[in-house]
């Protein structure tokens, strides 16, 4: 198991920020106000916060007549004359002072990675009863930021080749397993390329395939895996849906608090990685996989779609109006977004576990930064 550090309230409250541009803080603040003076625009710098790969300075502005319409068309600008880059400085909204106020993120000089270890959190409880929470990495300002993978209730994971998904998706595993045992929460993991999670293989709450067994060796599934495993979930949800209605339960957690002498019923989460590629060449994958979506959620199964295709093709019709909670990693451009998450923004992130986080009762991005695990972490994690 990992070993967790109490993390405080903010992960970099108190220390000093390594990875601030070269100027201080307060010469940058300076030199946005100065630049947006320039430009027409009176603002002023309220506060700063720092971040593990950006630095968040908040501003106001200081005439009726400016609004952020304005802050934006310059964003570009402000960019190449801070030196980060014309497409890496953002511009939104934040809390501050317990009010909405107007935020500028720029990109640290140098990045501190999130070790998993500091921030995700210890979740105790049942989880049929409390949910399944999971720490997904820390927001702009370093605070550690999770989510319940039961109301999400299934996930869409893109980016483009180095983004850092499969490294989110490795940590989002070892959350899981480490978070709940293999009676609460059982994991399935298809990866079709053969590679990217072997580390897990053998894990108990790593199974393939079949309900009802939880073996203590077991294999991450390949592609060839995919379609009966699958087809098995579709079998067990609608088992799962004829037991809820026999005891005139209508979800997983009713039933746990309620019904559970009848028999314990752990939650299924089922990832699958490239699932582009699983589509191209086991077409018979999208119907269970478009069930499942649409119809499991209730019954404690959930899915987590990862791809570093995001286009129309790939993600389209009922499946992706079912997938709504959206992680958008570093892609190549603003239509890519624009499939992801319904908007642009997607496109100017940092890479490296720099994401966007829509849920399912948001359409405002949150930017996150993923935590950091290592193929040796894992690997102990499992012998464990």
């Amino acid at each position: 198991m990992f070993n967790y550090i109490p993390h405080p309230k903010k992960f970099f409250a108190g220390l000093d920020n390594p990875g601030m541009p070269s100027f201080e803080s307060g010469a940058l603040s300076s030199r946005i106000e100065d630049f947006f003076r320039v430009n027409g625009i009176a603002l002023r710098v309220d506060g700063v916060e720092h971040g593990p790969v950006v630095t968040k300075y908040i501003v106001s502005f200081m005439n009726d007549t400016d609004h952020i319409g304005k802050v934006e068309n310059l964003r570009r600008d402000l960019g190449v004359r801070l030196g980060v880059g014309a497409s890496k400085v953002f511009i939104g909204e934040t809390k501050w002072n317990n009010t909405v106020s107007l935020a500028i993120e720029i990109p640290n000089t140098k990045r501190i990675a999130v070790p998993a270890t500091s921030v995700i959190p210890v979740v105790p409880g049942n989880a049929a009863k409390n949910g399944l929470r999971v720490c997904l990495g820390v927001d702009t300002s370093g605070n550690p930021y999770s989510i319940d993978v039961a109301t999400a209730p299934h996930i869409l994971v893109a980016g483009q080749s180095g983004s850092g998904k499969t490294v989110f998706l490795n940590s989002l595993i070892c959350g899981l397993l480490d978070n709940y045992d293999a009676n609460e929460c059982v994991v399935s993991i298809v990866d079709p390329k053969g590679t990217e999670f072997n580390d897990f293989s053998g894990h108990p709450n790593v199974v393939l395939g079949t309900e009802g067994s939880v073996e203590t060796e077991c294999r991450v599934g390949k592609s060839d895996d995919a379609v009966p495993m699958l087809n098995a979930l579709v079998e067990e949800m609608n088992y799962r849906m004829g037991l809820f209605s026999r005891y005139g339960v209508s979800n997983l957690r009713q039933y746990a608090n309620s019904c559970a002498e009848y028999g314990h019923i752990p939650y299924r989460v089922v990832i699958v990685d490239e699932f582009y590629d699983l589509l191209m060449n086991y077409p018979d994958a999208e119907k269970p996989m478009s069930i499942l979506a649409a119809k499991a959620r209730s019954t404690g199964i959930h899915l987590v779609l990862a791809t570093q295709r995001p286009s129309v093709d790939v993600i389209r019709g009922a499946l992706k109006a079912n997938l709504s909670t959206r992680i958008a990693l570093k892609v190549s451009s603003r239509t890519d977004s624009q499939v992801i998450i319904d908007q642009p923004g997607a496109e100017s992130l940092c890479g490296r576990g720099d994401m966007l986080y829509v849920g399912p009762d948001g359409d405002v991005p949150l930017r996150l930064h993923g935590c950091m695990v290592t193929p040796e972490q894992i690997k102990a994690f499992v012998k464990a």
